[in-house]
């Protein structure tokens, strides 16, 4: 089976910006999109509170001059990507992956995200009101979360974690999986000239910078898998953010040992490695 493309959110609040009825964030705060939404926010950012109560925050941040443009990329994703993203995604997932959930359109959170069967895409996010055509690559970067969890058995990482060995653990995870997820659509990217449309694919593109990444990425890697009893400091913490938000290392450095195993070893090998602890990944990216 595939993915279910589910457009309720995002229409609900279509109506919600065309009317200014409040009563339409009930209608949303119910949808399985909420419930994705409610579900990743709980697991990683500790959410406590309802689901009407996060929908309600998030649609207060969508401007009603972006309607058009909601309008426009919802059209876009039904005439361009239902029938390509899953396609394109899978030439970075082993031929037996099945998808048995929903990507959902939804409005005002993060940009997308995967949990469990399901990934979603903000549509209203301003990159894809600026420019419809990266939704194509984000799906494509979402739905490979959602094969790669699947290939881990379900696994996903928490940030309950006490020791370095468990953040190197989970840096080794991260890396991988959204190595993996940006690596998927770069060869569509290059085909539609469209790799200077995002800084990650700047600077996979720039040698030098990459050298200069990815010594920084082994430094950090080092000092936590290097000393894994050790209890984790608040500076700790902070390396963890370089990876992710400030320097993007996990999706640029992860990307980059993706292409490397996949000209090196080949693809197959490359999807082999899926099934494997995420150390075995970037070990075998940078072996000498």
């Amino acid at each position: 089976m595939s993915l279910k493309y589910d457009f309720t959110f995002a229409e609900i609040a279509i109506q919600l910006l065309e009317s200014g009825n409040s009563d339409y964030i009930k209608a949303i705060s119910e949808t399985d999109a909420a419930k994705h939404i409610v579900n990743h926010a709980t697991y990683f950012s500790g959410y406590t509170g309802s689901a009407f109560e996060l929908m309600s925050e998030l649609l207060t941040t969508i401007e009603k001059e972006s309607l058009h443009m909601i309008v426009r990329n919802i059209a876009f994703v039904r005439e361009y990507i239902e029938n390509k993203a899953v396609s394109v995604a899978m030439q970075f997932l082993p031929m037996e992956t099945a998808f048995f959930g929903s990507i959902f359109f939804t409005c005002g959170y993060d940009i997308g995200v995967a949990f469990g069967e399901n990934c979603s895409l903000n549509i209203a996010h301003p990159k894809f009101l600026s420019d419809m055509r990266e939704l194509m690559y984000y799906a494509i970067h979402e739905i490979h979360h959602v094969g790669f969890i699947k290939c881990k058995g379900g696994a996903i990482p928490s940030l309950s974690i006490s020791t370095r060995g468990e953040m190197a653990d989970l840096i080794a995870y991260l890396t991988h999986m959204e190595g993996m997820a940006t690596y998927a659509p770069y060869a569509l990217r290059e085909q539609n000239n469209a790799l200077n449309n995002d800084n990650d694919y700047v600077i996979l593109q720039n040698s030098s910078q990459l050298i200069e990444h990815m010594r920084e990425y082994l430094d950090i890697f080092g000092h936590f898998d290097n000393a894994r009893d050790k209890i984790l400091s608040e500076e700790d913490w902070q390396k963890l953010g370089v990876l992710s938000d400030v320097k993007r290392l996990w999706y640029i450095i992860g990307a980059h040992m993706a292409r490397t195993i996949d000209k090196r070893f080949g693809r197959e090998h490359l999807l082999s490695l899926l099934y494997e602890p995420s150390k075995a990944f970037i070990a075998q990216a940078t072996a000498e």
